[in-house]
């Protein structure tokens, strides 16, 4: 359960229902904030005071006129429209004349009669603006007197506060849906940059190809992720050192094996050329020959085998340089000349009348032909053709011979290519075969030349 709730999902699902509980909990939310403030502040307004202040302060002031003169009352009225300039007031005498008007805008009949009397206290009861009617004295054969405020002068502060209630509840709501939307994005925003922190760590590598480790932020999935990130670059860091030893053992063995067969081939060659001058028939002689050469063969195998070694492990000398193509292809064909008129291999070489360049190693491309060439004496001699095409871009070799699918081809020419195939990779060029029973055609192309 603990787990749980430090995942990515107990995270977002508490955001949801914060956001769901938000919505009916700020209606008293909003009302909490609306009116607590005015009830906690509320101070009477000056000079008028509240509803019920007001009125009793009027019903006093009516009583304090009893037995008053007309010109008393008027002279009161007077004083009390300086305390509240805000207010209207009138008197209306006992015969229900209307006797004194101070700051009254309305229209007031000059005779009440006592269905107007009614009908007046009728409509302004409970009304806007707030209506007092006090008679003077004890006795209701002195008149009355009536006073008029606009009731914004006696509300409290929470009645104006709540006739913007709507405005700030919508105000208030949408503050919520603001902090909902905006911890939505910083919680995505996280989530994102996390990400994209595990994505650049597989980017960025180290020199032997492996993705850098992150530091694990959260215990939540991505976290877990990052667990299982690490855990697979600790992996392929071990994996790799394995690789790596088991590539030097394999190196060694092979230049240790590479050693111990030449000691013996060279004592055999030796034995060999010792009994030679000793045979003398013709079928003798031919099996001699035939040892010869297989001893030949076993000797190239092996250089090929340690070369292909040194290759694949870097460790083969590599010092490039410009080299004029049609030059070095024609001493490379006038050296290989006598081997090609012994197997009967017409020889067609074609180069071009400008000067060809290529930035190689020598003695990697004389490598390179010479595999290829041993290849086709061995492997497509029965053809008889052997085509040397030099152009700007491309160097091709072509051949007659039954192709590489035969199963004579398959035997001997794996290792010799392979080895071709890595010295042409890594002087930045590549390899192109096309086979079939009626030739072999091999090009070795500049790599931004058109395929």
């Amino acid at each position: 359960m603990k787990k749980w709730l430090k995942s990515l999902q107990a995270k977002y699902l508490l955001l949801i229902l914060f956001a769901v509980l938000m919505i009916p909990i700020s209606v008293p939310l909003v009302s909490i904030v609306v009116y607590l403030p005015g009830i906690a502040v509320e101070k009477p307004n000056e000079p008028y005071g509240d509803f019920d202040s007001f009125e009793a302060r009027w019903h006093k002031e009516a009583d304090s006129l009893n037995g008053a003169t007309r010109e008393q009352i008027s002279s009161r009225l007077h004083k009390l429209h300086s305390e509240f300039p805000a207010a209207a007031m009138f008197w209306v005498n006992a015969q229900g004349e209307t006797s004194e008007i101070v700051n009254y805008d309305g229209s007031l009949p000059e005779q009440w009669s006592s269905a107007y009397t009614i009908q007046f206290m009728k409509s302004n009861y409970d009304n806007n603006p707030f209506t007092v009617v006090a008679f003077i004295g004890d006795t209701e054969d002195q008149g009355f007197m009536a006073v008029q405020l606009d009731r914004k002068y006696i509300d409290p502060p929470i009645t104006n506060l709540s006739e913007r209630y709507d405005y700030i509840f919508f105000v208030a709501f949408g503050c919520i849906m603001i902090i909902f939307i905006f911890l939505s994005w910083v919680f995505f925003k996280k989530f994102h940059k996390r990400l994209m922190r595990l994505q650049e760590a597989m980017e960025l590598r180290k020199e032997t190809g492996i993705p850098l480790p992150v530091k694990k932020s959260y215990d939540d999935e991505i976290g877990q992720l990052e667990t299982s990130f690490n855990r697979m670059v600790h992996e392929l860091e071990e994996s790799r050192q394995r690789e790596q030893q088991e590539e030097k053992i394999r190196r060694e063995l092979i230049a240790n094996l590479s050693h111990d067969l030449r000691t013996p081939l060279t004592t055999i060659r030796a034995s060999m050329n010792g009994i030679s001058p000793e045979v003398t028939s013709d079928q003798g002689k031919a099996k001699l020959q035939s040892v010869h050469n297989k001893i030949d063969y076993v000797s190239n195998l092996i250089d090929n085998l340690l070369s292909f070694t040194l290759l694949s492990g870097k460790k083969y000398p590599y010092h490039p340089e410009q080299l004029e193509m049609n030059r070095f292809m024609r001493e490379t064909a006038a050296h290989w000349y006598p081997v090609l008129e012994e197997q009967q291999i017409d020889v067609d070489l074609q180069t071009t009348e400008m000067s060809v360049y290529w930035e190689v190693d020598p003695k990697w491309m004389e490598r390179v032909w010479d595999n290829l060439l041993q290849n086709l004496v061995r492997y497509a001699s029965q053809g008889h053709y052997a085509g040397i095409f030099v152009t700007e871009q491309m160097i091709t070799l072509q051949d007659h011979g039954p192709g590489m699918k035969d199963q004579s081809a398959q035997k001997g020419a794996g290792i010799g290519l392979s080895i071709v195939d890595l010295m042409v990779r890594e002087m930045g060029m590549r390899l192109r075969i096309s086979s079939n029973h009626k030739g072999t055609r091999i090009d070795i192309i500049i790599k931004d030349a058109q395929a």
